[in-house]
C-alpha cells in the first residue's frame, strides 16, 4: 500500500545501499505497526538482501530501553551475554549508573555484523536511549526514529522538500548553538525562560547520509539540550503525545525541575505517578523548534514537534544528545504561535513572533 513512499524513504531519506545491512522494528503497541513492518521489510529487500526485523512488546512509555531480544539482534549472542555476564545489561535497560566505556568496550569488541541503517518505528520512541546512542556514535549506524508513527504522514509531512527543512533546521541549530538562554511566552500562559549555555544545537534533517546521522521521520527541527538546573516560570499544555487534553495543564519550572502541576486531568495522574517512580524525570531535557512546513497535526507528538512555527520543551532524559540527565523517560509537550527571544553576552535575537518565523 505505502510501497513507493517507503522505497522514497529508504532512497531519499536513507540512502540504503547494495551491501549495507538493514535493521526494521517496531512493537506491538498498534495492529497497523505490526502490518506495517511486513512491507518495510519486502521494500528493503529489493535495496539491501540483509535485512533483519523484530516486533517486540510494547514498553508503554517513551525513553525506556529497548528489550534484551532486539540487543541480540542488533549486535549478537556474544556481545550481549559478556554485557550479561559482566552485570551491565541489566543496568543499561534500567537506566542504573553504569560505566558507559565499558559498555562500548564490551560491544566494540564483541558484537557481529551490527546493522548500517536502522529504521525503528515502535510507537514509544527509541531516540533518546543508549541503545540508538551507541548504535549512532560508536558504530556510525544512520538511524531513523518513528515513535508515534502513523502511516498518513507519508503524504503530508513525509512529502516535503528535504533539503529546505535540512538548510533551516541547520540555521536555528547554528544559532541555539551560539544562543545562552531563552525566553518562550505564549498566548496560552506559557511564560518560561532557562539557560542553553555551552549546550550544542542540533538540527534533525530528514536527510541521514552519514555514518552516526540519526533523527526522526518525519524530520524537521533543531533542538537542544538545555542546562538542567535553570528553568524557570510555567509551561502550559495543551496535548498529551497522542491526543489533546480535555483541560490545559500547568507546569510550574524551579530550578530546572517541575515543582508542581496545575489543572485537572487525568493526564495529570500519569504524570504525577511517573515522578513518583522516577524524580529526575521533571527536569527539563530538550528545547526544539518546529522547522517541516508540512507537518501540521497537533494530536501527534511526533508530527506535531516538527510543525513550522511551533516549540517544543521536553522533560526527563537527555544524556544521549549532550545533557547530564539519565533517567527512563521523555516527553515532549508543544507550544503553539510562541514568541521566542534567544540570546547570548550582549546580543538577542527575536527567533519567532506569535509563531511567525523572523529571519535568521
Amino acid at each position: 500500500m505505502f510501497g513507493d513512499q517507503i522505497r522514497n524513504l529508504y532512497r531519499v531519506n536513507l540512502n540504503l545501499r547494495s551491501g549495507e545491512s538493514l535493521l526494521v522494528f517496531t512493537d506491538d503497541e498498534k495492529d497497523y505497526l505490526v502490518s506495517l513492518i511486513d512491507e518495510f521489510v519486502q521494500v528493503g529487500g529489493e535495496f539491501t538482501k540483509d535485512v533483519r526485523s523484530l516486533v517486540y512488546k510494547s514498553l508503554k512509555v517513551h525513553g525506556t530501553e529497548p528489550p534484551e531480544e532486539l540487543w541480540r539482534l542488533t549486535f549478537g549472542d556474544e556481545a550481549v551475554d559478556e554485557l550479561k555476564h559482566s552485570g551491565l545489561l541489566e543496568r543499561v535497560l534500567n537506566k542504573d549508573s553504569y560505566p558507559e566505556e565499558e559498555v562500548v568496550r564490551i560491544l566494540k569488541g564483541k558484537a557481529r555484523n551490527v546493522p548500517d541503517v536502522v529504521v525503528a518505528f515502535p510507537y514509544f520512541s527509541t531516540t533518546h536511549t543508549f541503545y540508538r546512542k551507541v548504535l549512532t556514535d560508536h558504530f556510525g549506524v544512520r538511524y531513523a526514529s518513528m515513535p508515534l508513527f502513523d502511516p498518513t504522514m507519508f503524504l503530508t509531512s513525509m512529502n516535503v522538500d528535504w533539503d529546505y527543512v535540512a538548510r533551516l533546521s541547520t540555521d536555528i541549530a547554528d544559532l541555539l548553538t551560539e544562543g545562552e538562554w531563552v525566553h518562550v511566552r505564549s498566548e496560552d500562559g506559557t511564560d518560561m525562560e532557562f539557560s542553553i549555555k555551552g549546550r550544542k544545537g542540533i538540527p534533525d534533517t530528514g536527510l541521514f547520509h552519514k555514518p552516526g546521522d540519526f533523527g526522526n521521520l518525519p524530520a524537521g527541527e533543531a533542538f537542544i539540550a538545555p542546562v538542567e538546573t535553570e528553568a524557570y516560570g510555567r509551561l502550559v499544555i495543551l496535548y498529551a503525545p497522542d491526543r489533546q487534553l480535555e483541560r490545559p495543564l500547568t507546569f510550574k519550572f524551579i530550578g530546572g525541575g517541575v515543582e508542581g502541576i496545575e489543572g485537572f486531568e487525568d493526564y495529570r495522574n500519569f504524570i504525577e505517578d511517573i515522578f513518583k517512580k522516577m524524580p529526575e524525570a521533571r527536569f527539563i531535557a530538550e528545547f526544539g523548534v518546529g522547522t517541516n512546513p508540512k507537518a501540521s497535526r497537533p494530536d501527534n507528538l511526533l508530527e506535531a514537534e516538527k510543525i513550522l512555527g511551533t516549540v517544543h520543551i521536553a522533560i526527563g532524559d537527555n544524556h544521549t544528545f549532550g545533557g547530564a540527565n539519565r533517567v527512563g523517560f521523555h516527553t515532549d509537550y508543544v507550544v503553539f504561535k510562541p514568541t521566542v527571544l534567544v540570546g547570548g553576552r550582549g546580543w538577542e535575537k527575536e527567533l519567532l513572533l506569535k509563531g511567525k518565523l523572523q529571519k535568521i
